[in-house]
């Protein structure tokens, strides 16, 4: 239901990306950017919104991407900043919900390599649990908190909880994920 209302914004979104491109040759390159991550123990294509300059894209080369540094240094377009600010660059990821790839509320999908250590490890949430386009960790992004406990205390809810409780514990972590993009925190 979220993807009918959320295409004009999409197509905005592309529209400002392309436009860009046409006055910059640095912000050149496709909407969207694709990266292989897991979900549900398979490999999806996760979509995002390409918030990365062609340099920055040119740096990445086959394998896995951690387009999250090349972030953080600042190599992103300035269409791409005003996206990440506003969480937009994640809004194609309502096609991997609707494609089954991935659900609204979640943990975040993993990229490969990470998948490998924690199975490894044997730690199996990644495999059993479908990720999520929002999750815990996103939900308390800006504050100082671990991480992986928090996707292991999702995990732990995921197993033991009654539907209902489950179900107000996602509204919950939707809600204050909300609070979090409103205030751009965790950028």
């Amino acid at each position: 239901m979220l993807l009918v209302p959320a295409v004009p914004l999409m197509a905005a979104c592309a529209a400002a990306i392309k436009g860009e491109g046409l006055l910059d040759d640095d912000a050149r390159g496709p909407v969207l950017f694709r990266e292989e991550r897991i979900s549900r123990g398979r490999v999806i294509e996760l979509l995002k919104f390409r918030t990365l300059t062609a340099a920055a894209l040119a740096e990445l080369g086959p394998g896995p991407t951690h387009i999250k540094g090349l972030e953080r240094e600042g190599r992103l377009t300035r269409v791409g900043r005003f996206l990440q600010r506003w969480y937009l660059d994640e809004l194609p990821q309502l096609w991997n919900i609707v494609r089954g790839d991935m659900f609204l509320v979640g943990t975040r999908p993993y990229p490969i390599e990470l998948y490998d250590e924690e199975m490894a490890k044997g730690i199996t949430r990644k495999r059993d649990m479908p990720a999520g386009l929002v999750g815990p960790v996103q939900s308390r992004k800006g504050d100082d908190v671990d991480t992986v406990a928090l996707d292991a205390a999702y995990w732990h809810a995921f197993q033991t909880c009654s539907a209902w409780d489950l179900f107000v514990l996602d509204l919950r972590i939707i809600f204050r994920s909300g609070k979090v993009q409103l205030r751009h925190e965790g950028l």
